[in-house]
């Protein structure tokens, strides 16, 4: 599988947990055209990257027990000046930073 197809895979799977429109585990199959294995499979990677994620019985549904989603980096030139939409993608402007590197980091409490 290509990266880029792999990396649509997640942010639709990540768009549906988050609004809660997984449905059940054949019926989130269904709607990412893949087998419940895999899709068992996807939500076990998913986890393995930090995702709380747990499923509803009673409203059939996969979700998020803590905020948060799946950010995909940007290749960015350096000196390249980012759209509000675009730097939207990436996370909340107020929690990133830009490192030395020209690239955006989740910024630490002080």
């Amino acid at each position: 599988m290509s990266l880029i197809k792999a990396i649509k895979r997640l942010e639709y799977a990540n768009f549906l947990i988050k609004k809660k429109a997984t449905g059940d585990p054949a019926t989130f199959a269904r709607k990412m055209n893949l087998s419940k294995r895999a899709v068992k499979a996807l939500i076990a990677q998913m986890r393995e990257m930090g995702a709380a994620i747990h499923y509803d019985r009673v409203r059939k549904t996969y979700y998020y027990a803590r905020e948060g989603e799946f950010c995909i980096s940007k290749f960015m030139e350096y000196g390249q000046v980012l759209t509000r939409n675009e730097a939207a993608k990436i996370g909340k402007p107020e929690e990133l930073c830009f490192s030395e590197k020209a690239v955006f980091v989740l910024c630490e409490e002080i």
